[in-house]
């Protein structure tokens, strides 16, 4: 179960210091991958991010990140228990969705955004939220 328990921390801190860094690369003007990962309709994204709110989710990660990379022994504490039942339940609602441009649940599936969010983005929430409820369960 240790053993087990540290693969998937490592794989939650990895996947949220990747996604923190993209953010930031955004943030700061880079455009690779954009086009794939914002909302749209007919052509027209649904919003533009803003430059606070991108660095906002860069540094959310790497709160995530630090969460997620929890060790063993720290039971005790709540900030780490309770934060990763958080990251866990955030991602299964991204995961499952707003009923309209994002999740499992969205109607606009025709687009570059929605068949990614299908096949990449919706599944990798749902991870992310099973392995911080699996980190939330063994630390409490």
């Amino acid at each position: 179960m240790n053993m087990l328990f540290t693969i998937l921390q490592t794989i939650n801190t990895l996947i949220f210091i990747g996604i923190s860094a993209i953010h930031f690369y955004w943030a700061f003007g880079g455009k690779f991958g954009v086009n794939a990962v914002i909302p749209e309709i007919e052509g027209k994204t649904v919003f533009q991010p803003p430059f606070l709110a991108t660095i906002g989710v860069s540094v959310a990660m790497l709160i995530a990140a630090w969460l997620s990379w929890t060790p063993n022994d720290d039971t005790d504490n709540n900030i780490l228990i309770y934060g990763n039942l958080g990251i866990s339940i955030i991602f299964l609602i991204r995961a499952i969705g707003d009923f309209k441009y994002v999740g499992f649940s969205k109607k606009i599936k025709n687009t570059l955004f929605a068949q990614n969010d299908t096949v990449f983005y919706s599944p990798l929430c749902l991870l992310i939220s099973s392995i911080a409820f699996f980190i939330y369960w063994v630390i409490r």
